[in-house]
Formats: structure tokens, C-alpha cells, sequence
């Protein structure tokens, strides 16, 4: 996979600066970088978010930002069904430097009487990736050896598409877990692509609220080099999600958590 297939691009430079260490009983100067992160306002039909984000490629995150954070939904228990990818509009606005405002705009809410129309789900069952423990392992090899900036400053999240027939279809990286994941959601939405048949990979923890968010999202298939907290691990149970926690190449090991369908093959 190169850098044009997964859409990353280096996008801002980190900030670099002077700093002090102690260590080992001692003080140091030396050379030190920071992830850019800046103040993002996101305006919708019902109202506006402030977010903070890593400045680059914002379209797809106030997308899906909206479409999981503020579209309608029944609760917000972790086990939300999916809520509908509508494809949206994002309009740029200008803003002071080292702030960024981006409108998302859905056809048709503007008019009177006319709502949006709601694209059929597919079942999550018939269309969910199935791969072998092997695969599993040697993809999410790809996934961390992918291009990123998660190495320079140890700031960054990561999270993945992966399609079994397209291997890594987009690496979204942000300071924040969630919006790893509204980046991915956003680029679903825009690309007209069902999230439930992807797997979705992960650098973070897969903890209530994340997954809660992935749930949204439609994701069925969860691999993370984390671990799995008992409130993912408790809806998914009741969803038939497949978890997969602590999925790290370098060991050659996984765990998987929960998988009744059984995505996860020997």
C-alpha cells in the first residue's frame, strides 16, 4: 500500500521547539516537536460543535463528526444501532488563523417538507469481512508500517478501513481516538461506501464511548493493539460485534474477545 492509495499526506508541520529533560538525575536541553492541534467549528442544521483537531483534511472529519455525534439517534447507549451515512455537503468558512469553521449541509433540510432520504442498510451479517488469524495479524503489520505521524511526535491516533478484496483503503490519523473514527465515517460518506463491510482497525483502546462511536458508524469487525473494556465487550456481545484486542504483529498474537459469528477464522 503506498501513501496515494491510503489518501495520507503529510499535512502541517509539527511545531518545533526548545525544551528541558530530566533524566537520570540530570537536566538537558535539547530539540523537541509538537503535533499542530487548532480549533475546528463545525455548523449544522441542529446547531454547532467546537472540536480540536489536527488541521489537515477537515472535510471528511465535520462530516462524520455530524453524522455520528449529531444526527439523530435513539439513545446513547453503547449499543446504538448504525445510524444512515447521508451524503452531505462541506463548505469551508473563513475563519481567524489557527481556527478553521466548516459548514456540513445534508439535500433537501433547507426546504420546507422535504427530509432527508435515508439510504438502505445492508445486513451487517451477509456483509461483514471474514479473514483468517494469519490475515488478521499480517494486515494490521500494514497498518502500523503505513506512512503516518503518529512516529515524529507521539501524538497521533490511527485508525483503518480494510477490505478483504482491497486490502487498506484509507488510514485516517488525528490527536483524538474519535476523530479517527468521524474521519473515517466522513470518507465512507462521501465515497458512498458501506462501513459494515469493512474491518475497522485501531491503535487505541476500544473502550464504551469508542465503541459506541464504531457502533454508529456500522462497523461489525474491531481489531485494536489495545485492550477491551467490559461496556465494548457487553454490547457487543448483545450486537454480535466481533472484538479483537491486543492485535500486535511484532508478538504474533491476538485475542479475540467476542466473534459469535465468526468473522475471525482459524
Amino acid at each position: 500500500m503506498d501513501a496515494a492509495q491510503d489518501g495520507f499526506s503529510p499535512g502541517p508541520a509539527p511545531l518545533h521547539l526548545s525544551a528541558r529533560r530530566f533524566r537520570r538525575g540530570r537536566w538537558e536541553d535539547l530539540p523537541e516537536v509538537a503535533a499542530r492541534e487548532e480549533a475546528v467549528r463545525v455548523l449544522h442544521a441542529g446547531g454547532s460543535s467546537s472540536l480540536w483537531a489536527w488541521p489537515h483534511d477537515l472535510e471528511d472529519l465535520a462530516l462524520g463528526h455530524v453524522l455520528l455525534d449529531c444526527a439523530p439517534r435513539a439513545g446513547d447507549e453503547p449499543g446504538d444501532a448504525p445510524v444512515p451515512l447521508w451524503t452531505g455537503r462541506v463548505e469551508r468558512l473563513d475563519a481567524p488563523a489557527g481556527r478553521h469553521c466548516l459548514r456540513v449541509s445534508f439535500a433537501g433540510e433547507n426546504e420546507p417538507g422535504c427530509g432527508l432520504s435515508r439510504p438502505h442498510r445492508p445486513d451487517a451479517a451477509s456483509t461483514a469481512p471474514r479473514l483468517s488469524a494469519a490475515a488478521l495479524l499480517a494486515r494490521m503489520a500494514e497498518f502500523f508500517a503505513a506512512p503516518g505521524l503518529w512516529d515524529g511526535t507521539g501524538s497521533f491516533h490511527r485508525a483503518a478501513l480494510f477490505h478483504p478484496e482491497h486490502g487498506l483503503l484509507r488510514v485516517a490519523e488525528d490527536i483524538g481516538r474519535h476523530n479517527c473514527l468521524d474521519r473515517l465515517a466522513g470518507f465512507c460518506a462521501r465515497q458512498g461506501r458501506e462501513p459494515a463491510a469493512h474491518a475497522l482497525f485501531i491503535s487505541a483502546r476500544i473502550t464504551g464511548s469508542l465503541y459506541a462511536k464504531a457502533r454508529r458508524a456500522g462497523f461489525t469487525l474491531l481489531a485494536s493493539r489495545g485492550a477491551v473494556t467490559s461496556a465494548a465487550l457487553t454490547a457487543a456481545r448483545a450486537q454480535g460485534v466481533s472484538l479483537v484486542g491486543f492485535c500486535r504483529p511484532a508478538e504474533e498474537r491476538l485475542t479475540v474477545f467476542c466473534d459469535e459469528l465468526g468473522r475471525v477464522t482459524a
